[in-house]
Formats: C-alpha cells, structure tokens, sequence
C-alpha cells in the first residue's frame, strides 16, 4: 500500500561531509490568543480560516538550512529554494563553500534531479516521483506543505475534536489526523498511519513568525519512521510573491541520465 522510499535527497547527500550551515537562528514563536469562538468552530469554519491566508501567495523564495537523518547518514546542507504556485520549484542543494552538489527541479507534470558531484540526472513523470522527492515536493500543493498552509481536504468528513488549545481531526478510517491551532489559524501536525496502526508519515511545523504580514513556520519538520528517515528545514530568509522567478536548470552534457519509467517497489500493506 505504500512505498518504502527515502527521500531523494538522502542518495545526493550520502559521501558528503556533514557541513554545518544553520548560522545564527533566531528562535521565535508567535501566537496571539484563542479567538472566542473556541473551542465551538464547526469543521466548516476550521477549512475556511486556514484556507484564507494561502489564497493571498502566488510564490516564494526561500534560503534554508536543511538537516537530513537516513539508516546511512546524517548531513546538513544549505538550501536555495523557488517556487511558483501550480507551476515549477526548484532547489539548490550547497554543503558549504559556495559548492553547489545538486539541485532538483518539479514541473505539474515532470521531475528532475540532478547530482552535481557524480554528473547523474535521474528524471521521470511526476506519478513516479514518490521514490525520489519527499512527500510535500510529490503532493498536489507543495507551497502548502512547505509554508505550513496545509487544509484538509474538503471531501473527507473530519471529526473535529477540541482539547485545551487545538483542534485535532480525524478521517473516518481514522488513519489520518491534523493538529489544527486556532490562535494562529495554521496545522502544527500531521499524522498518516498504516492499517496496522504505525506511524508511516508525519509533518510538524514550529517556531512561528510574522513574514510579510503571515504568520508562517520557520522551522518544518518532514518524517518517515518506517524508513527511519527525517527532514528538517528552518527558514532564514523567506520572500513572498517575488515579482520574477526563473528557473535555469542547466545539465553537463556527459552526465549520466537515469529515466524512471516505473512506480517503486511497494511495501508496508
């Protein structure tokens, strides 16, 4: 049912030397108060306040600190990030030292990846791409997932229960749940279970700033405990709805090119 894959980003990683890059962080956490409403917002309600604030965003820049745990290694490397809602992204991937060891593209229909260092572009349809890019860079909308603007989708049938502060919602199957905060109107987790109850995919969005009037996450946190595989990237520079982005994807003409042609061997049923 789903597939073990790890993160493309863990085979581009894997032979480089760790490299510190996260440089001073600015710890913060902003959350005004409990709107009075709650804890009596209907599902409905819930949707619409989190909807809102993504509506506004046609695209984002971004420079990132990016830590990656696998079976194989740990590193931390720094992160260029562009992307245009409904069109492309595209990331640089530096361990230090102004060197550049990949970068990856994702079109509507399209991905590619390319490793600098062993001149290697693996590249297929998007419908194959859940091998080789995390799930937020896979999904429907990645601005979503990696602002923290997440929604639940409209034709599922939440159940929304409150607790002191949260809400928390809960699909029918009960195999996926959303951790909503009403104060900042955002999901400061996900969760997706396997039909035996483990824990297959989770997203948690943290240190919450005021960016260009949003309040938005720095700091994103993507895992894969079957996989033993975790993401973690802080935000030091964000730049909503730039006038321009470009995105030059240029490739060696000797690198080796690896077409993926076939969805990835599936496990955890």
């Amino acid at each position: 049912m789903f597939a073990r894959s790890p993160f493309w980003m863990a085979a581009l990683l894997l032979g480089l030397a760790a490299a510190g890059c996260s440089g001073a962080r600015r710890t913060t956490d902003v959350r005004p108060d409990l709107p009075d409403a709650f804890p009596n917002h209907s599902l409905v309600q819930i949707r619409g306040h989190l909807a809102a604030a993504a509506d506004t965003l046609t695209g984002f820049t971004a420079k990132a600190s990016l830590a990656l745990r696998t079976p194989d290694q740990s590193a931390s490397v720094s992160a260029s990030i562009k992307h245009r809602r409904a069109d492309s992204l595209y990331m640089s991937l530096s361990p230090g030292l102004g060197i550049e060891a990949a970068r990856a593209l994702v079109t509507p229909d399209s991905f590619y990846v390319y490793d600098r260092l062993k001149k290697r572009l693996t590249y297929g349809s998007l419908d194959y791409a859940a091998a080789f890019l995390p799930a937020p860079l896979a999904g429907d909308d990645v601005l979503r997932s990696l602002l923290g603007l997440t929604v639940p989708e409209a034709d599922v049938d939440w159940r929304v229960v409150p607790d002191s502060g949260f809400y928390h919602l809960t699909d029918p199957s009960g195999l996926r749940r959303y951790v909503v905060d009403p104060a900042r109107w955002r999901v400061v987790r996900y969760e997706a279970h396997t039909p035996d109850g483990q824990l297959y995919e989770a997203r948690e969005y943290a240190e919450f700033d005021r960016v260009e009037g949003l309040i938005l996450p720095r700091r994103v946190v993507f895992e894969r405990p079957l996989d033993d595989t975790r993401a973690r990237i802080f935000y030091r520079d964000l730049d909503l709805n730039p006038e321009t982005l470009s995105f030059s994807f240029s490739v060696s003409d000797d690198a080796e090119r690896v077409l993926i042609d076939r969805p990835p061997e599936t496990t955890h049923d």
